[in-house]
């Protein structure tokens, strides 16, 4: 899966690729959405939408081009963040005060 935003000017724009998206894309309940563009500048207020949503990697293609067609910018594009896999038995150490009581028999 991945993880794509876009920024939009328009709200009219932006749910039109939306819909657009629903159509054309898999897009299971609540993995896409609509919101006002946040800012870290609070002297200049965002202005602006983003929409957002978790696609296949399959769909990143289309859903790129609907976002354009629609006036839309990608801000950003990303595969999902996974748990890192366990470590081999191999790779696994225990730390040095636990080293020092298996040592001593305990």
């Amino acid at each position: 899966m991945y993880l794509v935003g876009a920024r939009f000017d328009d709200l009219e724009a932006a749910n039109a690729a939306i819909v657009e998206l629903r159509q054309r894309i898999r897009v299971e309940p609540g993995e896409i959405g609509l919101r006002p563009l946040g800012s870290l500048r609070y002297d200049e207020p965002a202005r602006g939408l983003v929409v957002a949503g978790r696609f296949g990697y399959r769909d990143v293609p289309a859903l790129i081009e609907i976002i354009a067609r629609h006036g839309g910018e990608i801000v950003f594009k990303r595969a999902e963040w996974r748990r890192p896999r366990p470590l081999s038995a191999g790779t696994e150490r225990a730390c040095a005060p636990c080293q020092r009581l298996t040592r001593l028999g305990r």
